[in-house]
């Protein structure tokens, strides 16, 4: 009688609670990730005189394959990643679709400033982990299929934070801080805000796999800003600004 009890009660019933609590910390808002024991091999891309070239240290400089540019634009990545199930499943089958198209690098964006609840960063220098961990993903099953990434690190626009946010982030520090969003390629501090926010993202260890963001093979380029533009493009002195901050910001990243 009581083998009966727990064949036909007690064991369906600890089968559910256990399958409940699966999908509770896979759907919910705290994701189970497990590492990944293996990687496909990957060599970087590197540029070589007029062309890249896909960097074998195992062959001479002469015999490097060149690396031919062939790719789109999905700026979703990251915040379709940051639930497990459905959300990750289209990021998956775009990045599989581009790889059966003969494609090699997507961009995408590496950055969502604010309070939204999928905000990578919530205040200057502070992460979302969970947001992270969708990056994380992204950067994982690109590699997968072979995918290369662009990843922007901040937007000219307004949407999702952009430079915007970064303004009040400082006039709410306290700081003598023009209105105009371009404050953000002149004014020290929030230069100091944008510094560390691309320091973490580059020092970041990927939660899945272990590799560096720095050393990441799938990780192509680094893009300072999505779209950088000034409303004024034809005042020399905004356009000097703009091409300043991408000058000196191209020499400082290279440096990390």
């Amino acid at each position: 009688m009581a083998s009966d009890w727990r064949d036909k009660k007690l064991y369906p019933l600890l089968g559910i609670l256990l399958l409940s609590i699966f999908l509770y910390f896979n759907l919910g808002s705290n994701p189970i990730t497990f590492p990944i024991l293996w990687q496909s091999h990957m060599d970087f891309v590197s540029a070589n005189s007029t062309h890249f070239i896909i960097v074998n240290p195992r062959a001479p400089l002469e015999n490097q394959s060149t690396f031919y540019i062939n790719g789109w634009n999905s700026y979703w990545l990251m915040q379709e990643s940051v639930w497990a199930g459905p959300s990750r499943s289209r990021v998956s089958k775009m990045l599989k679709k581009g790889a059966e198209m003969g494609l090699t690098v997507c961009r995408t964006w590496a950055f969502n400033d604010g309070v939204e609840p999928n905000a990578l960063q919530i205040s200057p220098g502070v992460f979302n982990e969970r947001v992270f961990r969708g990056l994380d993903y992204v950067i994982v099953e690109a590699r997968k299929h072979g995918i290369t990434l662009i990843l922007s690190l901040v937007n000219n626009l307004s949407n999702f934070g952009g430079k915007a946010q970064y303004v009040r982030w400082a006039q709410e520090a306290g700081h003598n801080v023009s209105s105009s969003t371009d404050s953000f390629f002149s004014h020290p501090m929030i230069k100091d805000y944008y510094k560390a926010y691309v320091k973490a993202i580059l020092s970041r260890k990927n939660s899945l796999s272990g590799v560096k963001y720095a050393e990441e093979p799938a990780i192509f380029a680094w893009e300072l800003m999505n779209e950088p533009l000034h409303p004024v493009p034809l005042l020399p002195f905004f356009r000097h600004g703009l091409m300043r901050w991408l000058l000196l910001s191209r020499v400082w990243i290279r440096n990390i």
